[in-house]
């Protein structure tokens, strides 16, 4: 099925997203949890030159993340840091043409087929198995108002508490909550995210309200999933 086009949000810089990796007839992306951390540090290294992670949750077949994309000129200064042979044909025209917004949002959306490239020859190498692994394009839609950011990282948490995967969110170990409370950022720029929360307690004590109020009224359906 076609994805809508308000589910391939064009990538801008200094804009929030929320993006989710979705496997190909729910093949599973995780057998080990070794793969848990294979996919986190691939997809570290694909785009942490275009953006950083405020918040993930992995699931059997599919991953969600809230992104933020780095300013032009962060973004412009990694890519001259690059080797010149690991260098895309996308980040060599965004450094002849900065001011180009369609060159800057391909530049990161090679960085991340890149990524799901990489994933999903490691799973093919080490399962032996055949064929693609994840729904393509991928879908992304911008996020545009604080309010909304703060909602979207608590229901990312929450996800293995909606799709009935594990019941306390707390304690899951695919997702980046205990990362964020203990400041850890390994994979997530867990200092920022307490920041916008307003610190550490107002960030557990709103994910414990989100959390009753969805058992009291249901999850929110999502065009994500």
């Amino acid at each position: 099925m076609p994805v809508s086009e308000l589910l391939k949000s064009p990538f801008v810089p200094n804009n929030y997203y929320h993006i989710v990796f979705k496997s190909i007839d729910g093949i599973l992306l995780f057998k080990q949890d070794s793969d848990y951390s294979i996919f986190l540090t691939r997809f570290k290294q694909f785009t942490s030159l275009a953006f950083d992670n405020w918040a993930y949750c992995l699931l059997s077949n599919h991953a969600h993340f809230i992104i933020k994309i780095k300013p032009i000129e962060t973004v412009t200064k990694s890519i001259h840091k690059t080797e010149l042979p690991k260098q895309t044909v996308a980040m060599k025209k965004l450094l002849l043409t900065p001011e180009s917004e369609a060159i800057f949002d391909e530049v990161i959306e090679r960085q991340v087929n890149s990524f799901m490239v990489s994933f999903a020859n490691y799973t093919k190498n080490k399962y032996r198995r055949h064929g693609g692994l994840f729904q393509k394009p991928f879908k992304r839609i911008r996020i545009d108002t604080d309010g909304w950011l703060q909602t979207a990282i608590i229901y990312v948490h929450l996800n293995s508490f909606k799709h009935k995967v594990f019941s306390d969110y707390t304690l899951y170990s695919h997702n980046s909550y205990s990362l964020c409370v203990k400041n850890c950022s390994d994979y997530i720029v867990s200092e920022e995210v307490l920041h916008f929360f307003g610190g550490v307690d107002k960030f557990i004590l709103l994910h414990e309200e989100r959390v009753k109020y969805y058992y009291e009224n249901g999850f929110p359906n999502s065009k994500l999933e």
